[in-house]
């Protein structure tokens, strides 16, 4: 499990805003895993044949579809309302806040691998 000390300076600031301090930790090692704390990462795996949510394959019985996530915690802009601009998801505070939307509607589950991993599910 990683700490918030050692997380990038603008990912430690925007976690500690959104996240309650029990949880800051937790934050950061899903960031490490999701990007390698890169607020550039990106995981493109639509193509022509397989558009946002087509499915692609199963790991460990669970569904893998097609996805373009983004960011330190690996946002997939598939996911988002037709109006939202993916790009915003590069910003470490569009980010890192509609991270914490997602976990305060369902927890770690969005990010159920790194999750499993870190024992957090």
């Amino acid at each position: 499990m990683e700490q918030i000390d050692n997380a990038p300076a603008e990912l430690q600031l925007s976690v500690r805003e959104f996240w309650p301090e029990s949880e800051w930790d937790h934050a950061v090692s899903i960031s490490r895993l999701e990007s390698g704390w890169s607020a550039f990462a990106q995981a493109d795996t639509r193509d022509a044949d397989h558009p946002c949510g087509a499915f692609l394959h199963y790991i460990d019985g669970v569904i893998v579809v097609a996805e373009w996530s983004i960011g330190w915690f690996q946002i997939n802009a598939c996911n988002l309302a037709p109006d939202w601009v993916p790009e915003h998801l590069f910003n470490t505070r569009h980010n890192v806040g509609t991270a914490h939307k997602m976990w305060s509607e369902r927890g770690w589950q969005p990010w159920y691998f790194s999750a499993k991993i870190l024992g957090l599910l």
